[in-house]
């Protein structure tokens, strides 16, 4: 399904919950409260307008905080990558070939393997060896030469980065927000798609079309923050073009050093 049908869909069906709700609701004309009764029934639905919005708002910016570290991460183990295949070029012809050969196979399955499986929820366990076979390659490669040695070096602190970068990949797969706010959004948000008609709203079509276009955004907000509480799921989760890049940047440095 395109996701921008998504969000039209939830639009609507938050649209028809708030209209259904609404006629059937307020088809019996009930007296407006007056007194303490209304002030109290005012303050109940501002209590529960400001719990929904707290909710939603605390979901996104926490969601949209978590996708920007995401994307960050991702760009630091590209670079990481990179490094790390720059310093490859300084050890001997043999050893330079493998590690680099296996770099290119890793960044190659971490775009096209595991970003399917990310959007799922879980890393992939034939990406997490093809990386251990780098850094077996980097530790078992000879280093004659303090030239070579210092490429060695230099290789295992950049595969080091590496590996905490994709840990915290792994991580950000898995964190969310707890479930218990999931639930308390949805219901926050149905009460208070039903509290029109107990302060009175009757079901003329005015009434309907206003409490359609809040069942609309209502249900907008809460797909919304679902979206983005997957930090790999598109629309807007992290894709594989810091990968991209980094196989750009490989094949440049290729043809600058040996």
């Amino acid at each position: 399904m395109p996701h921008y049908l998504l969000f039209v869909l939830s639009a609507l069906g938050g649209a028809v919950f708030a209209l259904t709700t609404g006629w059937l609701l307020g088809r019996r004309r009930v007296p407006a409260p007056e007194g303490d009764s209304g002030n109290g029934l005012s303050l109940v639905g501002a209590v529960l307008l400001s719990s929904f919005i707290l909710l939603t708002g605390f979901q996104v910016a926490g969601s949209w905080s978590a996708l920007g570290n995401a994307r960050s991460g991702t760009y630091d183990e590209a670079r990481a990558l990179t490094d790390t295949y720059w310093a490859a070029g300084g050890l001997a012809p043999a050893d330079r070939d493998a590690v680099r050969g296996l770099l290119r196979t890793y960044t190659g399955d971490v775009r096209d393997i595991e970003y399917p499986q990310l959007a799922r929820g879980r890393t992939s366990p034939a990406t997490w060896e093809a990386l251990d076979q780098v850094r077996a390659a980097v530790r078992s490669a000879t280093a004659a030469r303090p030239e070579e040695q210092a490429a060695k070096t230099a290789a295992q602190a950049s595969l080091a980065t590496v590996y905490e970068t994709r840990s915290d990949r792994a991580a950000a797969v898995t964190a969310g927000i707890p479930r218990v706010v999931w639930v308390a959004m949805v219901v926050s948000g149905a009460f208070l798609l039903t509290f029109p008609a107990v302060l009175g709203l009757t079901a003329a079509p005015r009434h309907l079309v206003a409490v359609g276009f809040a069942g609309a955004a209502v249900a907008f907000a809460i797909v919304l923050a679902a979206q983005l509480n997957q930090p790999f799921r598109q629309p807007f989760g992290v894709g594989g073009a810091a990968f991209r890049s980094a196989e750009a940047r490989f094949t440049q440095l290729d043809t600058s050093r040996p």
